[in-house]
C-alpha cells in the first residue's frame, strides 16, 4: 500500500509539474514583438508577387507557439551566450505537424531532432514520434548549402496560398534570432531547406 501510495503522489507530482511547465511556456513570447512591427521583403511564390508585410501578425505568433508547446519545443528567442547555433523548421498543415531542429554539437557537428505529431506520417504513437541522429558531413554540406542563400537575407512573413501548408524556419547563432515563413511556397530557399530537413528525418508530407 505504501509504494503505491508513494507512486501516485509521485505521479501526481510529475503532472502537476509538468502542467506548470506548460503553464509557464504559455506566458512566454517565443518571439521577438519588434516582429509584428517590423516590415520584411517577401519574394515571388508562384502567382503571389513580391510584397512587403510585418514579419510576424499577433495571430501567427500566437498558432506558432501553441503548435511548438504542443511539440514540447522551447522558445530560441530571446537569445543568449550560452545558446548552440539553432536551426528550427516546423512544418504546418490540415491534420500535419512536424518539426525539424539542428543544433551544433561538439566537433561541429549537426544534430538532428526530428518530432511529429500521433497520425502524422503513420507515427502511430499517440505521444509523438520523435528521432534523433548525427548528420552525416555529406548531409550536413547539403543543407548547409541550401539555407545559406536564406540565411544572407533578414527575417521575413509572407502570404500565399492559405490552403495549403506553412512553412516556419527560425535560426540562432547565439547571439541574435531570425525567422522567415511563408505559406505554401512552391520552390525558393525557404521550401529547399524545409524539404531537406523533412527528408533527413525520414518524414515525407502527405500533400505538399
Amino acid at each position: 500500500m505504501f509504494r503505491r501510495d508513494a507512486f501516485v503522489l509521485i505521479a501526481a507530482a510529475l503532472v502537476v509539474s509538468a502542467m506548470a511547465v506548460y503553464a509557464s511556456l504559455g506566458e512566454t513570447p517565443f518571439f521577438p514583438a519588434s516582429f509584428q512591427t517590423t516590415l520584411g521583403d517577401c519574394p515571388e511564390n508562384g502567382d503571389i508577387p513580391a510584397h512587403r508585410r510585418a514579419i510576424l501578425d499577433e495571430d501567427e505568433a500566437t498558432w506558432f507557439r501553441h503548435q511548438l508547446m504542443v511539440l514540447h519545443e522551447a522558445p530560441l528567442f530571446p537569445v543568449n551566450a550560452s545558446q548552440s547555433p539553432t536551426l528550427r523548421f516546423t512544418y504546418l498543415a490540415d491534420g500535419q505537424v512536424a518539426m525539424v531542429r539542428v543544433t551544433e554539437a561538439e566537433g561541429g557537428r549537426l544534430l538532428l531532432t526530428g518530432k511529429w505529431l500521433f497520425g502524422s506520417a503513420g507515427c502511430a504513437d499517440r505521444g509523438g514520434c520523435v528521432v534523433k541522429k548525427l548528420l552525416s558531413p555529406a548531409e550536413q554540406s547539403r543543407l548547409e548549402a541550401a539555407a545559406e542563400p536564406l540565411l544572407r537575407v533578414p527575417s521575413h512573413g509572407c502570404y500565399g496560398h492559405v490552403d495549403g501548408s506553412i512553412f516556419v524556419l527560425e535560426e540562432t547563432d547565439g547571439h541574435a534570432y531570425r525567422m522567415w515563413h511563408q505559406w505554401s511556397p512552391r520552390d525558393g530557399d525557404l521550401r529547399r531547406t524545409g524539404e531537406i530537413l523533412l527528408q533527413f528525418a525520414g518524414w515525407s508530407p502527405v500533400d505538399w
